[in-house]
């Protein structure tokens, strides 16, 4: 079977036996005028859901607002982080003056800006230095990119293949029935 087109009529176990981009998932629900916050596991259980009974319960969760949170203008290294920092490109540039045009925000540092308050930048560079000295292994990659492991896969297994014979292979594999 090749893959259906995601409509309301579509089975559950044919939607889930496939791969959907979360675009396609998000586009579904606004269709249906059902919510379409959450991570792709939330979606397409939210979309399975609503194949199989008709209707999806409320959520549970009261709707956040983000909150702007104001970063100084300007950065040192006795700048300390506060509440709801998050990676922008002004402290991207100011570790990169920093550290060096090899600095990037990798999962150590960026939960270090997200949850660091009350560390200085000083200490924060200290740690990515340290941690970027360990030798690398290589990290799990979380359920919801199946493209990317499908791509560190398939390059595992084909070491000599080109970029454009991995994507034909991914597109190969997305169209057909999961096992």
């Amino acid at each position: 079977m090749s893959r259906p087109t995601l409509t309301k009529q579509t089975p559950p176990a044919d939607f889930l036996s496939f791969y959907w981009l979360k675009e396609e998932l998000v586009a579904f629900l606004r269709e249906h005028q059902l919510p379409t916050t959450g991570s792709k596991q939330e979606l397409t259980s939210r979309i399975s859901q609503f194949l199989t009974t008709g209707s999806v319960p409320a959520t549970g969760k009261p709707s956040q607002k983000a909150v702007k949170v104001e970063m100084p203008p300007t950065f040192t290294r006795q700048s300390i982080i506060g509440a709801g920092w998050r990676c922008s490109q002004e402290l991207r540039a100011f570790f990169e003056q920093e550290i060096g045009k090899h600095f990037h925000f990798d999962g150590v540092m960026r939960d270090l800006i997200h949850n660091g308050s009350g560390k200085t930048l000083e200490e924060v560079i200290e740690i990515w230095q340290e941690e970027s000295r360990k030798p690398r292994k290589e990290k799990p990659i979380a359920v919801q990119f199946e493209y990317n492991r499908h791509m560190r896969e398939y390059f595992k297994a084909h070491p000599q293949a080109t970029l454009q014979e991995a994507i034909q292979d991914w597109e190969t594999k997305k169209a057909q029935r999961r096992h």
